[in-house]
């Protein structure tokens, strides 16, 4: 975006070797926990709300935010500071829902074990506070396509629920959905016509991705025109990709992937797209 103020400042040129400048970090929201609910044995949704909110609008499914929880010792995180250091307890989460009218946004925390985000979802309680920061950027969803293929395991399963909801129903839309077992399964709401399959993972993380990749095999080929959403673990979103791509045909400008989480790494980058595969 440009910056209106800047207009008339002469521009100097970026050496080819520099460093690309750092991404603007939006600033922290105060939020306290509402309302907290039981989804399934690993899943809880938690609803956040704050004065804070105002003005966070998500305009894209697939969005992302950032929370920021307490350190071991606090009651509630240190706000952070606009060019302070990036908090170590900060993870990245797709705000679910958003109501604007009552400043509430709903996220949905996999229990996956120990870990600055897992841990504090098993305790959650009513009043506790977290900051959030964002909204980022979404799927670029082409709401025209006839066809589209999800690809996703519980981490990103939030953002498959954002993109079925922004579906129309012209739409045609197979899914696949890697969880731990079939206690994780529930209704998803769509306006398109779905056609779900959820497999079993089982409790071993690394068998990630395995599911997921034995049920594209079953599928032999992809339609030219679907439009792909792939996200997972970063090293499972890889292979899959080439397996779209190789074995069944698929175009790499059909397929969007992002790297949810990342095995044996504490902290995986947001922005993992897959495209290095």
């Amino acid at each position: 975006m440009t910056n209106p103020a800047a207009a008339n400042t002469p521009t100097i040129p970026l050496d080819a070797s520099s460093p690309a400048p750092a991404r603007k970090r939006r600033p922290p929201r105060r939020v306290e926990v509402i309302r907290i609910q039981v989804l399934s044995p690993a899943m809880r949704r938690i609803t956040l709300r704050g004065q804070e909110l105002e003005g966070f609008e998500p305009t894209a499914p697939a969005s992302y935010l950032k929370l920021i929880f307490p350190e071991p010792g606090q009651l509630e995180p240190t706000r952070p500071l606009p060019d302070g250091p990036r908090p170590v307890s900060m993870r990245t989460y797709t705000p679910l829902a958003v109501r604007p009218e009552t400043l509430e946004v709903d996220v949905d925390f996999v229990l996956h074990g120990e870990g600055p985000a897992s841990t504090w979802a098993t305790q959650a309680q009513v009043g506790q506070v977290l900051f959030l920061m964002g909204p980022g950027p979404g799927y670029p969803l082409d709401t025209s396509a006839a066809q589209h293929l999800l690809i996703a395991d519980d981490s990103a399963l939030p953002a498959v629920e954002t993109i079925l909801a922004a579906l129309p129903a012209s739409a045609s839309v197979q899914v696949l959905l890697e969880v731990i077992d079939a206690a994780e399964e529930r209704p998803l709401q769509s306006a398109a016509q779905l056609d779900v399959q959820w497999l079993a993972r089982g409790g071993n993380n690394r068998a990630a991705g395995l599911p997921l990749e034995n049920a594209l095999r079953a599928l032999q080929t992809v339609p030219p025109e679907a439009r792909i959403y792939l996200a997972c673990e970063a090293a499972a979103m890889r292979r899959i990709r080439r397996l779209l791509i190789d074995e069944l045909g698929a175009s790499p400008s059909q397929i969007v992937g992002r790297g949810y989480w990342k095995l044996d790494v504490v902290n995986h980058p947001d922005h993992d797209y897959g495209e290095d595969a």
